[in-house]
């Protein structure tokens, strides 16, 4: 299991959050204000959330095994509701950004450093439990 966990780490959450370290360090590099606000401040760390639980709900429910259901189900779930819930907050903060209405910068990065902390715990159970 700690093999497929590091696998998980490694090629699930650190690649997803690529996009969002360039930008930090795109940032740093030209000399532009950089803070955890600036940089997720578009809702960027909410779609690295539902990708990483959407690959986590692919691992639980093609493992087959009929082990720890209750844990599996509840994991899943978990996984899937801040999958849509990350998804539609995502869109609804691009729709916003689009219309040249102001958002509230500081709301969806405390709010995306909660859904994606989230998604690590409920992700990573559900990888963690498709092994059992």
């Amino acid at each position: 299991m700690a093999e497929k966990m590091v696998r998980w780490v490694i090629f699930s959450v650190v690649i997803a959050l690529l996009p969002i370290i360039f930008n930090y360090l795109s940032m740093l590099t030209k000399g532009l204000p950089t803070s955890l606000e600036i940089v997720i401040s578009r809702g960027e760390l909410l779609i690295v959330s539902a990708a990483i639980n959407a690959a986590a709900i692919g691992e639980l429910f093609g493992s087959g095994t009929t082990n720890k259901r209750i844990p599996k189900i509840i994991a899943g779930g978990v996984c899937v509701i801040i999958l849509l819930l990350t998804s539609l907050w995502f869109a609804d903060i691009v729709a916003t950004i689009l219309l040249n209405k102001p958002v509230e910068s500081r709301i969806i990065m405390l709010g995306s450093v909660a859904a994606f902390l989230s998604t690590v715990l409920a992700s990573g159970s559900s990888v963690a439990l498709s092994e059992v």
